[in-house]
């Protein structure tokens, strides 16, 4: 009987203090737990850098070009982009795409640039629409699919 009772008090002396063992799995659930989400944040805002993007303002022209002949064309657009104060976005990437071509260009220091893209439409067809994207930093994206009108003049 003295040996059964000497071993449960070595039990009771090693584990000195019974709730911080029993507290150490919840203890640790909590800091994975605190961790993770730090780390959520801290990537999230390495991904996107703006919290609140502002909205821009993207003028084309034209919004309407006229082509003739069966031929591919050149054509080319002038692009603004602003935000919502009238303020000029620099390095704003401008992609114009449809109608088995695509081009695309930077804004300068104005906020403007000009894009230029072969356009073909098929014999018989008489108008086609092209895609617009612009995306700048911190910024919300412009996209808009058949935006801009080409139709085909007899010429």
């Amino acid at each position: 009987m003295q040996k059964s009772g000497k071993v449960h008090r070595d039990r009771v002396y090693f584990i000195k203090n019974p709730h911080a063992v029993l507290g150490l799995p919840l203890r640790m659930t909590v800091s994975l737990f605190i961790g993770i989400i730090t780390l959520t944040a801290i990537l999230s805002l390495m991904m996107h850098p703006c919290l609140l993007p502002k909205h821009m303002v993207v003028s084309i022209r034209p919004m309407i070009e006229n082509i003739s002949g069966e031929e591919p064309q050149i054509v080319h657009f002038f692009i603004t982009v602003k935000d919502s104060m009238g303020h000029p976005i620099q390095d704003a990437s401008v992609l114009i795409r449809g109608l088995g071509g695509a081009g695309s260009n930077i804004t300068d220091c104005l906020g403007n640039t000009t894009v230029f893209l072969f356009v073909h439409l098929e014999v018989g067809v008489l108008e086609g629409y092209l895609d617009v994207s612009v995306k700048a930093p911190c910024y919300t994206d412009f996209s808009f699919e058949d935006y801009i009108k080409i139709r085909k003049i007899d010429g």
